[in-house]
């Protein structure tokens, strides 16, 4: 059930950035980051991990960095 959430989710929002992404907004930006975040997200749920591609750390990456060891 989680799996097809997170389908709909990722079709839903790559719909969103293909198609509205290049009208003209009064608020530009701020609708297309958050579509391109739930957009990365769900493809990372889904096993397909872009994030590291647009800056961001995966889940992976941030526990490793906290992680540190002393001598």
């Amino acid at each position: 059930m989680k799996k097809l959430i997170a389908l709909i989710l990722a079709i839903g929002s790559g719909l969103y950035l293909t198609i509205m992404g290049p009208m003209l907004d009064p608020i530009p930006f701020i609708d297309e980051g958050v579509a391109a975040l739930v957009l990365l997200n769900s493809l990372a749920f889904l096993g397909l991990d872009l994030r590291k591609y647009f800056g961001l750390k995966s889940r992976a990456q941030k526990s490793a960095a906290k992680t540190v060891d002393i001598d």
